[in-house]
């Protein structure tokens, strides 16, 4: 299985009324990133559909915190030490270090790492699939439904391209078990 996040997300639907849905995030690599975004059963709420764009941005903001959690602990560490402190960490480990060109090249390897790995994370998270779900008879059909929802870049409006399960799968390279989520979650 590719699923690596599992989660109910409770939200305030239309004049703030208390909603929730079913959030699976899907992230393999070389695949997309798939969020599935799914009606629950006993939302008391707005529906997924009619908060598709409010879901989508909270979902990427979230997914956004994950690449700033190095960025955070480092400007927490400046913030919260002297600076006379960082130059005295900084000095011992030269001096425990034998070369001192490796020890700053492997400084520089490990930042330019982490910059490429948060900007392909960046580019990850802009371009994830977004897969709005409807179980069966939750929606207006017996059998479960999916929709991508792709949203216009300026004005973030969403559109809906429904297809069976079969294209889904082919889309994004995820297999079919990873798109059902079970009745028991959603209620």
């Amino acid at each position: 299985m590719s699923i690596k996040q599992d989660f109910v997300y409770k939200f305030n639907g239309f004049f703030g009324c208390p909603s929730r849905c079913h959030i699976r995030i899907l992230d393999d690599e070389g695949k997309p990133l798939v969020i599935i975004c799914s009606q629950m059963a006993k939302n008391p709420g707005t529906s997924v559909t009619n908060m598709a764009e409010i879901l989508a941005r909270d979902m990427k903001l979230y997914l956004e915190q994950d690449n700033f959690t190095l960025v955070a602990a480092i400007q927490n560490y400046i913030q919260q030490s002297r600076f006379t402190k960082m130059l005295d960490d900084l000095v011992k480990r030269l001096k425990e270090s034998k070369n001192l060109t490796i020890f700053a090249l492997e400084s520089i390897k490990l930042a330019l790492e982490y910059r490429e790995r948060q900007t392909e994370r960046t580019g990850r998270i802009k371009n994830c699939i977004w897969v709005e779900h409807y179980a069966p008879r939750l929606g207006l059909s017996e059998r479960a439904t999916y929709a991508v929802v792709n949203f216009e870049p300026d004005s973030w409006t969403p559109s809906w391209d429904y297809m069976p399960l079969a294209k889904l799968v082919a889309k994004t390279g995820y297999p079919e078990d990873d798109f059902s989520i079970s009745p028991a979650l959603l209620v």
